[in-house]
């Protein structure tokens, strides 16, 4: 003969049993009924990778523009660079950022007025940090990393 205090702890463990199968059987059924009719928006959204980018935030015109940075661009007025300006005070190929590592930098390439991060004019290439402000000519970029 098996003990009550037995029966009663077998009771208890099937009935646990139980309650668990039908907690993973309703959250299963709800993630498939959200996944089928709710909106995309209202499900949690993964973190698409961000990628850098300049913003025209002073300048002629164009303010507001975005320019992704990718690997290597090359700013200036020259058809054939990555970043376009219309600026007769930014050189042909002014200034180049590229990424080194995890981390992207800026030089200058020889222009006749400078290149300006934050203020102060760079004369070797210089570590880009997120709301770095870079002047070429009279326009001024933002950096977002």
């Amino acid at each position: 003969m098996i003990p009550e205090i037995a029966v009663r702890g077998l009771q208890y463990f099937f009935l646990f049993l139980l309650y668990l199968f039908v907690i993973i059987l309703i959250r299963g059924i709800y993630r498939d009924l959200e996944y089928q009719y709710f909106p995309v928006e209202t499900r949690k959204k993964k973190k698409k990778a961000h990628k850098p980018e300049l913003i025209v935030i002073a300048a002629d015109r164009n303010i507001g523009s975005r320019y992704p940075v990718e690997n290597q661009v090359v700013v200036g007025r020259g058809p054939g660079c990555s970043i376009p300006i219309d600026d007769t005070y930014a050189s042909q190929q002014h200034a180049r950022i590229f990424r080194e590592g995890d981390g992207y930098f800026i030089e200058d390439l020889g222009s006749t007025n400078g290149t300006y991060v934050n203020g102060r004019k760079i004369a070797y290439p210089l570590s880009l940090r997120a709301g770095d402000r870079i002047k070429i000519g009279k326009t001024v970029f933002e950096f977002r990393p």
